[in-house]
């Protein structure tokens, strides 16, 4: 597929998850954070690192909360200025700062150095095989390619998950899809 189409379908999708009324939104939302929950890998997990939701993404604010609740250890991503993704602890919400993209990151820089057990990804789409279009950046995927992480999980809304999405020899895959109608245990994988 080329460039001109991957950035077509990630219109399409974004559109997608942009006409989802507010209402219904918030109830996605919540279905998502109770499937999240009770996934065994995160409730045996002692590491998530998971995304800090901004605009219209499946909103994970709630869900960092309850994991922080539950005594996890909570690593976010940062894009640091050499335009790499970093894995940082979340020290707490008044620690945060607002990025060029317009996402609440941590002041500090100082990457995690232990290992990570759950990573809880964003997409603009997923696949049942397990493959995520991002934003086209490839931060996931490169950072999936040079950390190990146990269980990678894509968190999103049914609407963006398609039959196939285009694969390239750079993407990493993620092990399971969780959306507000199923959790997506991930066949075929490459």
């Amino acid at each position: 597929m080329s460039i001109q189409s991957k950035r077509q379908l990630r219109e399409v999708l974004r559109r997608k998850r942009q006409e989802i009324p507010a209402d219904q939104r918030h109830r996605f939302d919540a279905a998502i954070k109770a499937k999240v929950l009770t996934l065994p890998e995160v409730t045996q997990a002692h590491s998530i690192f998971c995304f800090i939701s901004f605009a219209d993404e499946v909103d994970t604010h709630n869900l960092i909360r309850e994991l922080q609740q539950q005594n996890k250890i909570i690593i976010v991503p940062k894009i640091l200025p050499i335009r790499k993704m970093a894995a940082i602890l979340l020290p707490g919400w008044q620690e945060l700062e607002t990025d060029s993209f317009g996402i609440q990151v941590p002041r500090s820089s100082e990457p995690y150095q232990d290992s990570i057990d759950v990573c809880l990804t964003p997409g603009l789409g997923f696949s049942p095989t397990g493959h995520r279009l991002g934003y086209g950046r490839g931060y996931y995927d490169t950072w999936f390619s040079e950390n190990q992480v146990t269980h990678k999980i894509g968190i999103g809304y049914d609407c963006q998950v398609l039959d196939e999405l285009p694969v390239d020899g750079t993407d990493v895959p993620v092990d399971k899809i969780v959306t507000e109608k199923k959790i997506y245990a991930v066949q075929n994988r490459r």
